[in-house]
């Protein structure tokens, strides 16, 4: 374990190359780092924030912060207000952030400061700082991203998708681990059998280091030598702080029960603060009178900013639909206006141009070509990457192999290794890398080869790539495209054929689109590329290749939440998207022998969908059919019945009917038939309809 100051502050090894002013800056870190950690224990014990996450006895975590240049990034966990401090956060920031003010410029610049915010879901803040460093890089700018997280979290599936995709990318990033030697009250001999957390790098590819997390002087050293080494181009470093908690895990813990007085008045005469001032006295760069005046100084800003946010007037119902999308879609302002209304309060003040309203079908002209839905999309990939500059794929078989179904075939030999990367086979690291290039500026279309393989990587798209443009206010966003084959009928195996598309549509922040069609396919995969929210992109793989027609071959925008008739009639309306729309017309043509005229909606997209071309249908009609290839209980179908309930329920001469898969897993090979939803079962739905 590599040690300058021993805990008599004593050197035993040779000190970085600090100047005596950047020594007692360091100590002033570490003891404001300490002051204030006592002081925001005693505000949260006051009432006047919800919970606090000490860091006492981390401290030496300063040292980190101070080895990194103004350029790199921190991205943060929770526990690291020395860094914070030691990168210039101001006392509104750091209270601010504990009192949950929403981010502001002048509570949590995450631009001027260069540090990420509270990641609560452990570690999967991890391939951000990847994907960051690598597209800092990519666009010519020296950055080195510091991820910075505790022992615990290096027993999550992030973690490992971070280290190895840093491994095998040289990426430039730090990872520093502060290990306190318990995660919440789970000890570490019990989240890992390798001797020591730093040794893990090895199975990565590159260096790990062990220091001692209670000497500043040793965390600045190895942080400053990782640093340098990311920078020119030798890759990460991993960095094990071996530490103490002297606090709780946080203010609910209560008393810890899983260690002893002996060992932690063990760990007390290794103080960071201590040690650190025990070496500048014995330079006679430090008296201990000066700390007084310190702690009244600190103790009256940090009274002081909390005067002034408690005096704040508190952020409106309409913060969070503000700020969940670049413009606030429809149903979301409605959904605020009745929020409102049921509250008794004032409706707020939305722009016309702040609401995301649809726009016209686009009639686009100009040559056309005959294409299936992968050639239209390769076409639309090809093109908008041939225009931006930005625009980056990644996932598993994308480049070399062009995709599973072909869809990214040839852009590696037009575009690049940069920028078409055959990725690790880990979704998590596919997608949360993915997040990280798109904070830092690019914009990535990562592509899972199933839908039913994203599940490993649902906290990355839910938790994620949907909250970045929230939780930053738009100061930082995420527009990140995630293409998913989805679907039944090709006789696959378990998890190849699943439609998770609920999940997703279920999910605030997500925009999600569900083509049928090459023509739409093109045209909604453009407007994703073309927007700043995160999209994702469920292409039915039945219709891959099942389906030719003329596609424009310039680019052409399908507005998200404008769905489309796709067979007009009187009698009953039948909703769908993806593969059952054709089930659906050709369901149509059969009813109309029996003198039924069925009208058959194609969605196009689940978030935002047009509702108001459903309403109106549902009322000429006064029947209502949904189909769809997902399960009956919570299926996107019983959203667009309760939408119906809701604003047309008088439109309706008989109740709903939804065609849908049962409540079970979709079968593999021969059990997908009866997953499969055939013109036969949506035209026995639209009789039932008709029966009432």
């Amino acid at each position: 374990m590599h040690r300058i100051l021993d805990p008599d502050g004593e050197l035993v090894d040779a000190p970085p190359n600090l100047d005596d002013e950047r020594l007692v800056e360091m100590y002033r870190h570490l003891l404001t780092t300490r002051m204030a950690d006592e002081k925001l224990l005693n505000l949260q014990r006051q009432g006047r924030m919800p919970a606090y996450y000490q860091v006492s006895g981390q401290e030496a975590h300063v040292g980190a912060a101070l080895a990194l240049r103004d350029a790199d990034w921190i991205f943060t966990a929770y526990r690291e207000l020395g860094m914070w401090i030691a990168r210039g956060m101001d006392a509104l920031g750091v209270v601010g952030f504990w009192m949950g003010i929403p981010d502001d410029t002048d509570i949590w610049d995450v631009r001027r400061y260069r540090i990420t915010r509270l990641n609560a879901t452990i570690g999967t803040h991890l391939p951000h700082a990847v994907g960051f460093g690598c597209a800092e890089r990519r666009q010519g700018r020296d950055t080195v991203t510091m991820a910075v997280f505790g022992d615990g979290a290096t027993s999550e599936s992030d973690f490992h998708a971070a280290m190895n995709f840093a491994g095998v990318w040289k990426a430039p990033t730090v990872f520093l681990c502060q290990n306190n030697q318990v995660a919440q009250s789970t000890t570490v001999d019990k989240q890992t059998a390798s001797p020591t957390l730093a040794a893990k790098a090895a199975a990565y590819g590159f260096e790990g280091v062990l220091v001692d997390g209670m000497d500043p002087l040793a965390v600045y050293a190895a942080a400053h030598q990782a640093v340098q080494r990311a920078a020119r181009g030798g890759g990460p470093t991993l960095i094990e702080l071996l530490a103490y908690r002297y606090a709780p895990h946080s203010t609910y813990d209560g008393t810890p029960v899983y260690r002893t007085a002996e060992e932690e008045a063990e760990w007390r005469a290794k103080d960071p603060v201590t040690r650190m001032r025990k070496f500048l006295e014995g330079r006679g760069l430090w008296a201990a009178e000066r700390e007084e005046s310190m702690r009244e100084d600190l103790s009256a800003r940090l009274e002081a900013a909390v005067d002034e946010l408690e005096a704040r007037p508190p952020v409106g119902r309409d913060y969070s639909p503000r700020h969940l999308f670049t413009r606030m879609p429809e149903a979301l302002a409605d959904q605020l206006r009745g929020e409102q209304a049921d509250a008794g309060e004032p409706p707020a003040a939305v722009a016309a141009g702040e609401i995301w309203t649809p726009g016209p079908e686009p009639a686009p002209e100009g040559p056309t070509r005959t294409l299936d839905l992968t050639e239209a999309l390769n076409l639309t990939l090809a093109a908008a990457f041939e225009r931006d500059e930005a625009l980056v794929a990644l996932g598993e078989d994308v480049a070399l192999e062009g995709g599973v179904f072909r869809v990214t075939e040839g852009l590696l030999d037009e575009f690049g290794p940069d920028r078409v990367i055959d990725t690790p086979l880990c979704e998590t690291g596919i997608v949360g890398t993915a997040v990280g290039m798109a904070m830092a500026g690019l914009r990535p279309v990562a592509e899972i080869e199933f839908a039913g393989f994203a599940y490993p990587a649902f906290d990355q798209i839910v938790g994620h790539a949907g909250r970045i443009r929230w939780r930053y206010r738009g100061h930082m966003t995420a527009p990140v495209v995630i293409r998913m084959p989805v679907g039944t009928n090709l006789g696959n195996y378990e998890f190849h054929t699943d439609s998770p598309e609920a999940y997703f549509a279920h999910a605030p922040g997500l925009v999600v689109a569900y083509p049928c069609t090459p023509y739409d396919a093109k045209g909604l995969l453009e407007t994703a590329l073309a927007g700043e929210d995160p999209v994702v992109l469920l292409e039915p793989v039945s219709l891959y290749r099942g389906l030719r027609e003329p596609v424009p071959t310039e680019p052409y925008l399908i507005p998200f939440g404008r769905g489309r008739v796709r067979r007009a009639g009187a009698d009953a309306t039948v909703v769908s998207w993806g593969p059952p729309v054709h089930a659906a017309l050709e369901a149509a043509q059969a009813l109309a022998a029996e003198g039924v005229s069925a009208e058959v909606i194609d969605l196009r997209t689940l978030y935002p969908w047009d509702r108001d071309l459903v309403l109106a249908s549902v009322e000429k009609t006064g029947r209502l059919v949904v189909a769809h290839e997902a399960q009956l209980t919570g299926g996107f179908g019983a959203e667009v019945v309760a939408a119906v309930a809701e604003r047309g329920a008088y439109f309706l001469e008989s109740p709903p009917v939804r065609v849908a898969h049962a409540d079970v897993f979709w079968g593999p090979t021969r059990l997908e038939r009866y997953s499969t939803i055939t013109p036969e079962r949506i035209a026995a739905g639209v009789r039932r309809a008709l029966a009432g």
